[in-house]
């Protein structure tokens, strides 16, 4: 529960640590003012003792239905079986996101040696930046952001110029 009231352009956005991240407002009223104080949510999830697992992801630059993407966990599953998630990496404003979608790909796992499948097509998964989530019995990782899809609107060809360094993947 908060007391802040959130109104027209507030967001709330998964971090890479499970946390979620509460901010804005745009009161459009005399009541409640202009909000500028950020919260930050913790979810049972990550308040119930239980261990979070960790992995090794080396690829990060996913291909529509690509298979056999290897990952390692830190130790062997703990809490239950292990799933994975990509949460779509986008921003909400006027209360909702209208990218918002999390998507559970197949995964299997022998000991600490994993494989999981990318999504089948863009559809499903639109291109772009995914937060990729593995979970332990329902308890995450802290998560690394994956590209699925490509770049086919070639927003990665930066423009070479003096001092301008390209951000890399």
């Amino acid at each position: 529960n908060t007391t802040i009231a959130r109104m027209y352009h507030s967001e709330a956005i998964t971090l890479l640590d499970g946390r979620v991240l509460i901010s804005g407002s745009d009161p459009q009223d005399i009541v409640n003012p202009e909000e500028y104080r950020v919260e930050v949510f913790i979810p049972p999830y990550l308040l119930n003792g239980k261990p979070r697992p960790t992995f090794t992801l080396s690829n990060r630059d996913w291909d529509w239905n690509e298979k056999n993407i290897a990952f390692t966990l830190g130790s062997p599953a703990r809490n239950g079986g292990i799933t994975v998630t990509l949460l779509g990496s986008v921003s909400s404003t006027h209360g909702n996101s209208m990218g918002a979608r999390t998507i559970m790909p197949k995964v299997e796992c022998s000991g600490t040696s994993c494989t999981v499948e990318a999504p089948p097509n863009a559809h499903i998964c639109p291109p772009g930046w995914y937060q990729f989530f593995v979970l332990d019995g329902g308890v995450p990782a802290v998560g690394v952001y994956v590209r699925v899809g490509g770049d086919p609107a070639g927003l990665g060809n930066w423009p070479n110029g003096e001092g301008f360094s390209k951000p890399g993947i």
